[in-house]
């Protein structure tokens, strides 16, 4: 994936580049050559090859971005089996694995979890005496993972989370996406980022731009403008769909209706 990046900020530079440089020579080409000279036509020449290599860098980045996704899909795969621990009160000499299935058979309802399940763990970072690094943990039997991940609400309150060990940019997208909408209505499931958009509506995401395209298709708004309109959509679906609210009826409105009335009669 780092290879592939850096080919990918490789050819977004030299676009830049290129477009800078053929930018120059054609203002200087336009104003050094004379409309009467028989090299006139090298600037629609140019302006030919200009396009033509602009179009092959497009079709470079093109086909970097789709070698990116596929490479994001298959290191998504390879890390199934892979859960990160976050909370873990770190020791000297800890023996880590003990210590990881003591934290979850402490707080989870899987009893039989034990050392046997777990292929290895490892805390991940340099040591922090403020801070304990989380811990990667990889299980041998992925129905033995899910019933851990699936069982995480226990560790609510203990200061012990559950998170999946997403790619770079899955998890730059999931970080976006927390920011955006909120913690709450932000989640992960087999590397897949659910979120729930202020429509309602749940959007799969894997990149951070599909987290920046789910406001711009829906409309939405801010979070925090729309506490006060969410309330009150919420009344109105509370009460079976219809609304509730007054509407002023104008002064002019009831003599005009009593006139009606009298001219039905005669």
């Amino acid at each position: 994936m780092t290879d592939i990046k850096t080919i990918e900020h490789s050819i977004s530079t030299l676009t830049e580049h290129f477009n800078e440089r053929m930018s120059e020579f054609q203002r200087v080409l336009q104003t050094s050559a004379p409309a009467s000279s028989p090299t006139s036509n090298i600037a629609a020449q140019f302006g030919s090859f200009r396009v033509f290599v602009l179009a092959a860098l497009e079709s470079l980045q093109m086909q970097v971005q789709v070698l990116s996704r596929q490479c994001d899909v298959m290191e998504t795969r390879s890390r199934r089996k892979m859960l990160l621990l976050h909370g873990v009160p770190e020791a000297q000499k800890e023996t880590l694995q003990s210590v990881v299935v003591q934290a979850l058979t402490d707080h989870l309802d899987v009893p039989e979890l034990t050392d046997t399940d777990l292929s290895f763990c490892k805390r991940l970072g340099k040591s922090k005496n403020s801070k304990p690094r989380p811990i990667l943990l990889k299980f041998y039997n992925l129905t033995q993972r899910n019933k851990v991940w699936f069982k995480k609400i226990g560790l609510k309150g203990t200061g012990i989370t559950l998170s999946e060990f997403l790619t770079k940019d899955r998890h730059d997208a999931f970080q976006l996406a927390r920011q955006k909408f909120g913690v709450s209505r932000c989640w992960t499931s087999d590397g897949a980022i659910t979120v729930l958009g202020l429509d309602g509506k749940r959007h799969t995401i894997h990149t951070v731009a599909e987290v920046r395209l789910i406001g711009s298709k829906t409309g939405d708004s801010p979070i925090a403008s729309t506490s006060g309109a969410a309330s009150q959509v919420g009344a109105v679906q509370s009460s079976g769909g219809q609304s509730h609210i007054a509407v002023p009826v104008s002064k002019s409105s009831k003599p005009q209706t009593d006139k009606h009335k009298r001219s039905a009669r005669r």
